[in-house]
């Protein structure tokens, strides 16, 4: 970015006082305060933090609802609040393309508020605006021009920069709201395409938007938004301040930062980019790790990648895969010849992909790993191991596939079972296991039971996938879901003397895996799981 890595923070209330939220978002690392009048309401208290901050550092907005604003007056009315407001000095103002185009009388007074004409030269020429005696830092063409597209993001993006471009902002900015992580992926395309020619905002609302934000400062953005606290948000998907400081570094993030991300449907209640971050972090790595939501069919997920492996400029090195792609991430890898390494094909599901030296996409699975990993530390399976342990799974799914894979070349007798038993039937046959009807499961002699299915998550955390009275003394019970980090299967399984191993031990298993395949060094596992417990409730 031009003068670093800036985040502007939107206030969108005058409760708390203003100047008092001012303080709390520039002493976290705002770098502009952009004032939302057409959400705080109240002129006044606009008018009194402008006055009181010489130092500026304000983005003055009054957004028409038709963008997404809460402005639903009459044009006159607004300009003339921007005008008032205008002569008080802040940075920038933000006019949407569509009022600017409006009219020539309004044209010029947004002009003569943001001075966006420069004053003639001793021989008639214009002089350039940065030659006015602006003070530094402080330009004196404060117009930010901006288009909001409310209903998704179009195909020919250029266009619209390119009718931005016709006009004399100092920034352009355009917002579009993605359907997907390919959306907001194209967003940042236009940032990599056009952000050198002059100062650009380029961003995707919505949760599938996140990334743009993140990687605004990567690809050149002149600045992201974010909310000084969570419900404070002045566009969906804004992240929080503290999110973009503390989570995802955007200080440190440059040209150089490599691109790493969890892709599924949904991922917004994903902790791996809070832990993986901090891996990150704590290893000094020039790294970011974002939330990549691809919708859920195979079709989607297979474009989705397709983009990504032919867009090298995106600098993706390595993702991971979570419900329900870790099957269609198997099939794009073989139906692109594309390798497949051993632990993967044997499931026939992959919950990593790299991107090799070479630029050649490989899939991985470091989930049936990640689940010895957490059973070896039960202490019933820490002496003998799990060679002949009669273990049940719950699912038949990609996490299903890989922990069943593994624990059968443990030598662990192994059954299935799902409530579709077309699927546990051929899951069984694939692998070579047993399988029992989902009306049966966790009857019989069981050691081990196995929750591979999401019952239980979050926002669901009142459900369970096993009636308490099946769950017997002497079990051990593990669950692969971790939010909440003691979901009711395992509430279930200790009132009932059974061992218990929360979804936690698995998740850092598998992302300490997934950090050393991506970075070449061991991750720091106290790290990683010292995160987890301050992100999950006790």
């Amino acid at each position: 970015m031009r003068a670093g890595a800036q985040i502007a923070v939107s206030l969108v209330s005058a409760d708390p006082p203003l100047e008092r939220q001012v303080e709390q978002a520039r002493r976290a690392g705002a770098s502009l305060i952009e004032l939302r009048v057409d959400l705080i309401g109240d002129p006044g208290a606009v008018t009194e933090v402008l006055r009181s901050n010489g130092d500026g550092g304000f983005i003055l907005t009054i957004r028409a609802a038709v963008e997404g604003g809460a402005w639903d007056g009459d044009d006159a009315e607004r300009i003339a609040l921007i005008e008032s407001l205008g002569l008080l000095n802040p940075d920038y103002v933000d006019v949407e393309l569509a009022t600017w185009r409006r009219s020539a009388n309004l044209r010029q007074k947004i002009g003569l508020v943001c001075d966006t004409t420069p004053p003639l030269g001793p021989c008639g020429g214009r002089l350039p605006t940065e030659t006015r005696g602006a003070p530094p830092g402080r330009p004196r063409n404060k117009l930010i021009l901006s288009r909001h597209d409310l209903d998704g993001t179009p195909t020919d993006l250029d266009r619209v920069y390119d009718e931005l471009a016709d006009s004399p902002a100092a920034v352009l900015k355009y917002v579009t709201t993605a359907r997907d992580a390919a959306d907001a992926l194209r967003v940042l395309g236009l940032l990599h395409r056009r952000g050198t020619e002059r100062p650009l905002i380029a961003l995707a609302m919505g949760e599938a938007g996140l990334a743009s934000r993140v990687l605004a400062a990567k690809f050149g953005g002149f600045l992201t938004f974010a909310a000084l606290d969570r419900g404070g948000e002045s566009a969906p998907g804004q992240p929080t301040l503290d999110e973009l400081v503390n989570v995802y570094r955007f200080g440190s993030i440059g040209r150089n930062t490599r691109v790493f991300g969890v892709v599924g449907w949904p991922v917004q209640h994903s902790l791996s980019p809070h832990v993986h971050n901090a891996a990150l972090a704590a290893a000094n790595i020039n790294a970011v790790y974002v939330p990549l939501p691809v919708g859920p069919s195979a079709e989607e997920f297979r474009r989705f990648m397709d983009f990504v492996k032919t867009n090298d400029w995106l600098d993706i090195g390595g993702l991971s895969v979570t419900i329900p792609h870790k099957q269609h991430a198997f099939n794009w890898l073989r139906d692109r010849g594309l390798p497949v390494r051993d632990e993967a094909r044997r499931c026939g599901a992959v919950n990593t992909l790299a991107r090799e030296a070479g630029g050649t996409w490989s899939g991985h699975n470091t989930d049936g790993e990640g689940v010895v990993a957490a059973l070896a530390t039960t202490p019933r399976l820490a002496g003998d191991g799990l060679r002949g342990r009669a273990i049940e799974i719950l699912g038949a799914g990609g996490v299903a596939r890989a922990v069943a894979a593994a624990l059968l070349r443990r030598g662990a007798e192994v059954t299935v079972t799902n409530r579709s038993p077309e699927r546990a039937a051929a899951l069984a046959a694939e692998l070579g296991c047993s399988f029992r009807p989902w009306e049966q499961r966790a009857l019989g002699n069981v050691d081990v039971l196995i929750n591979c299915t999401p019952v239980g998550m979050s926002p669901q955390a009142d459900e369970t996938p096993v009636p308490p009275e099946r769950l017997s003394p002497g079990m051990v019970a593990l669950d692969t879901v971790y939010t909440p980090r003691r979901t009711r299967f395992l509430r279930d399984a200790a009132a009932r003397g059974c061992a218990t191993v929360c979804g936690v031990e698995m998740f850092v298993a598998q992302a300490a895996a997934q950090h050393e395949l991506w970075h070449g060094r061991a991750a720091d596992v106290s790290v990683m799981r010292r995160t987890l417990d301050v992100c999950l409730p006790p």
